[in-house]
């Protein structure tokens, strides 16, 4: 009896460890907003209409990099401000470029779309118009593209990635991580109770 009474706080203590541990993870600050994240190197910021303040939290750049370059600067980078400069990367979603007009904004072009998220935290989802990958995989010339490039403000592009920051609130978050754990308490006294009586 002595034995199970040990083994029960153990189990106890290692419970209200992992709790404090995922309460610190929920609590450490993250980036406020699309502000937070730096712009690619030698890009232009857009301006055009939905890439600034119509929308909340995005941006837009044009720039000569591709997919690879782009998706994993701002991977490290959301990695980069929750963590306090160490090297944990988010999760990785890929998404259907169809589905940009729904994460991103309305009638928002897409060749990719990559979404970097910590659950129960934040999201940011990077969309690319890749006018070159389009018009290889298409075998059409695209009217909106000059070419394999995008022409914007008297230069030439390669590329126009467009991002859209989800922050969430500290209060949503602290109610949501509270509530799984009420839940795998109920659900845990309740497969006891079943299995004792079963």
């Amino acid at each position: 009896m002595d034995l199970r009474l040990k083994n029960l706080s153990r189990l106890q203590l290692f419970l209200l460890i992992l709790f404090f541990i995922g309460l610190a993870y929920i609590i450490l600050p993250g980036p406020s907003s699309i502000d937070s994240f730096l712009p690619l190197p030698n890009s232009v910021k857009s301006n055009l209409e939905g890439d600034t303040i119509q929308n909340p939290n995005i941006a837009a750049y044009f720039n000569d990099f591709r997919r690879e370059f782009i998706t994993s600067y701002y991977r490290q980078m959301l990695g980069e401000r929750v963590f306090f400069d160490l090297k944990v990367l988010p999760l990785r979603l890929n998404h259907p470029p169809e589905e940009a007009y729904q994460y991103v904004r309305d009638q928002q072009e897409s060749t990719f779309l990559e979404e970097y998220v910590f659950p129960l935290r934040e999201s940011l989802f990077v969309n690319g118009v890749d006018p070159h990958a389009d018009n290889d995989r298409r075998k059409v010339k695209v009217r909106s593209y000059v070419g394999d490039h995008i022409y914007y403000q008297d230069r030439y592009f390669n590329t126009k990635a467009t991002l859209r920051y989800y922050p969430s609130p500290y209060l949503a978050r602290f109610l949501v991580y509270l509530g799984i754990w009420v839940a795998f308490i109920v659900l845990y006294k309740l497969f006891r109770r079943v299995t004792k009586y079963g």
